[in-house]
């Protein structure tokens, strides 16, 4: 069985798919505002169907498992109702803490070896209705940022045999430069573990984040300093714009000066539909967003780890999928690839 070290060293590895789409497409689990954790909220009701979805995603070929905690907080947690009371703090952290055994159990459970990456959605997934495509977080400045992910993350290193579980943090969907820069500096203070950070990129008709900032200031920001990420990419968007958005990753990159890192990249696979976060519904888009969205997701895909691999600028490459990315998608992907 391969170590960590020895799975990170692959040139492609594998990652899971919509965790909370999957639960409502296969499992019929609903989603409202009673369940502001979305998919955390399974470590409340139904931790089996949890494991079973994520036993499915590693048994389709996933080298990496996220833990079910994106959209995971203490408040959150203590805004929701079990058996007509609130989820008390210390409850709370206990469910959090849960979800990287389950994730582990899943991978030795379905192929024996894999990595665990801790899911740390933004600030604005944790908010009532969700923020992270329109990055609009009040008057939150950078500090409160700040504060917001490293007591998040705290809670996780805090538990020396739940640290020792996670393999990787995965730091998604950020919609802004100031929370980059936030993440940035909560990393450098944290115990050492290898890290991503993935940005949305929702507009159809720009490139820059959801706060205006572009692609060149998304790499300064990921890159510059010492102790850099892992890998660095996207997640969350639209699988037309996946190639150029990495052309000029790379673009920014080289002109920067920064070594590459690993790419990450995890599109939704939901074609022509958009989330409404007010309706908590798939709904139409308003304009349709490429050809590529009428072709099979898995192939769309393996032709852009293709090239990608071809120009040969990245460490390596993790690939998956987002939102409305199921099992069957990643094992086609995966036969794709044939990794």
């Amino acid at each position: 069985m391969d170590s960590a070290t020895g799975i990170l060293s692959r040139p492609i590895l594998l990652l899971d798919g919509g965790l909370g789409t999957t639960l409502e497409d296969e499992h019929a689990i609903k989603f409202s505002t009673s369940t502001p954790l979305w998919s955390s909220h399974l470590l409340i009701s139904s931790p089996e169907v949890l494991s079973q979805v994520q036993s499915d995603f590693a048994q389709a070929g996933a080298d990496i498992i996220l833990t079910a905690t994106y959209q995971a907080s203490i408040d959150g947690f203590c805004k929701t109702l079990v058996a007509g009371q609130p989820v008390q703090g210390e409850d709370a952290k206990r469910y959090m803490l849960s979800s990287v055994q389950i994730s582990r159990d899943a991978i030795v459970t379905s192929k024996g070896d894999g990595l665990v990456a801790l899911s740390l959605g933004p600030y604005g997934a944790t908010m009532s209705p969700s923020t992270e495509y329109s990055g609009e977080y009040g008057s939150t400045s950078g500090a409160d940022l700040v504060e917001f992910h490293r007591q998040r993350l705290g809670l996780f290193a805090s538990d020396e045999a739940t640290w020792a579980r996670v393999d990787l943090l995965a730091f998604e969907t950020l919609p802004r430069l100031d929370e980059i820069r936030a993440v940035r500096q909560v990393m450098r203070d944290a115990p050492a573990k290898p890290s991503w950070l993935s940005c949305v990129f929702p507009g159809a008709e720009t490139d820059s984040l959801p706060d205006g900032s572009s692609i060149p200031e998304v790499v300064a920001a990921m890159l510059e300093g010492d102790q850099p990420p892992a890998a660095i990419g996207l997640n969350c968007t639209k699988i037309g714009k996946v190639k150029n958005l990495i052309l000029q990753f790379e673009d920014a990159i080289a002109q920067q000066g920064h070594d590459y890192p690993r790419l990450v990249i995890y599109p939704d696979g939901a074609g022509n539909q958009v989330y409404d976060t007010h309706l908590k519904q798939w709904v139409a888009a308003a304009q349709a967003t490429g050809s590529e969205a009428s072709r099979p997701w898995s192939s769309v895909m393996a032709e852009i780890v293709r090239e990608v691999q071809q120009r040969g600028k990245w460490k390596s490459i993790i690939v998956g999928g987002c939102c409305k990315v199921s099992p069957t998608m990643i094992k086609d992907l995966h036969t794709e690839l044939e990794v």
